[in-house]
């Protein structure tokens, strides 16, 4: 066995003697989803696993108070790194995708790489992002400094396969609103402009034009408000759009034909559009292919079998990619569930919690700590990491 070697096992020992403690945050999480910004529980029940391992830990970050920070510092100089904690649920749909078992791992990969920290210098840390499920969180502790000084960062997502070098799509968000004039439906219907009549013209318009848009994008809406009572034209009707594709380029040429059919279907009936883009759209992961090789190794080094990013399906978004422009970031899957479970359904959230979403924190715990050690021990990895994120940004 290598020093290097040594030092993972000693990092997956330290993670392994925490099992009981990283399923019990789980599971707790699971059986009392907090929303976006409310995860006051969560939040402590991460902070205090993280204090008791004997990390600093900071709770409330900036403007944001139920985030947090949790720190072990050796005396040597080395790299600074962070795995990340989410642990937001989702209204109705709860643990649906799988948060509980991202912040457990997290905070398993920060205690695990903590017991070796000393041995290979510089800084671990777990950072707590709430808010991933559209509130944006992690774009928010960006902006107020947070992740400055960073040198590598990751997190697990739960999933059907085990691919190191995973994905996200970019993403932007409107919001509708058409306006028309109330009348009696059956006295005096042409007195009336139906406000409902023209959002559902613009929803078929779009999906007409789902046709024509690069197999990349993904166009999906709900309907907020849809009238008052049958017996009255609708005067006023509201909507949500989701907007997401490969890249912020192809999302930018998108747009202008989105909004053209909200637009064509107020002039069709008369109706008032109001409608509000994002101002900045959401970014795509910028894998660090170099960091998502190391950890592809070690996923293999823990007897998992791993496959290679699929570029048309697993179109989802977060706020990681923001960030991962500004930090070298790999956001990997962990295979979790079988094939036929869909994220954000009731079947995931209770696939979040069991024997598989157990294997599933620790092995991800393990995977993180053993390549932030490569990372720390190993100076070619980490310039290699780093002339990758410094190319990848000068061609993005």
């Amino acid at each position: 066995m290598t020093d290097r070697d040594a030092l993972k096992d000693a990092a997956c020992r330290a993670i392994d003697a925490q099992a009981a403690t990283l399923f019990d945050i789980s599971n707790r999480m699971h059986a009392e989803v907090e929303l976006s910004f409310e995860e006051v529980k969560a939040q402590a029940w991460q902070c205090r696993a993280l204090r008791d391992a004997g990390l600093a830990v900071e709770e409330g970050l900036g403007s944001l108070k139920t985030a947090f920070r949790a720190t072990t510092t050796a005396s040597k100089p080395g790299p600074r790194i962070a795995f990340l904690c989410e642990y937001d649920g989702l209204p109705v749909y709860g643990q649906s995708c799988g948060h509980n078992v991202v912040a457990a791992a997290g905070v398993g990969a920060a205690i695990g790489y903590a017991a070796v920290v000393g041995t290979v210098g510089g800084t671990g840390l777990a950072l707590g992002t709430p808010g991933e499920e559209g509130g944006g969180g992690k774009n928010i502790l960006h902006r107020e400094g947070f992740f400055d000084g960073i040198d590598a960062m990751m997190l697990v997502y739960p999933g059907m396969d085990n691919i190191a070098h995973s994905r996200t799509v970019g993403a932007t968000r409107v919001q509708v609103g058409y306006f028309g004039k109330a009348a009696h439906a059956a006295a005096r219907p042409e007195l009336g402009v139906n406000a409902l009549d023209a959002l559902l013209l613009a929803l078929n318009g779009i999906g007409a034009l789902r046709q024509q848009l690069p197999s990349d994008v993904r166009v999906h809406w709900i309907i907020t408000k849809g009238g008052t009572l049958p017996q009255v034209i609708p005067d006023h009707v509201t909507a949500v759009l989701t907007v997401r594709a490969n890249n912020a380029a192809t999302l930018a040429t998108v747009i202008p034909r989105i909004d053209a059919c909200l637009a064509g279907a107020a002039q069709m009936t008369g109706a008032k559009l109001e409608r509000t883009w994002n101002d900045r759209p959401g970014r795509e992961l910028l894998s660090n292919a170099a960091l998502a090789g190391r950890y592809d190794a070690n996923m293999r080094a823990l007897g998992l079998a791993t496959r290679p990013r699929d570029e048309l399906s697993g179109a989802w978004s977060g706020d990681t990619g923001n960030v991962s422009w500004f930090v070298p970031t790999i956001q990997p899957q962990m295979a979790m569930t079988a094939r036929d479970v869909p994220p954000h359904s009731h079947e995931f959230h209770a696939a979040s919690i069991g024997p598989a979403a157990e294997a599933c924190i620790l092995a991800s715990a393990k995977a993180m700590a053993m390549t932030a050690i490569d990372l720390a021990v190993d100076p070619g990895l980490l310039a290699a990491v780093r002339e990758e994120f410094a190319t990848s940004n000068r061609a993005g």
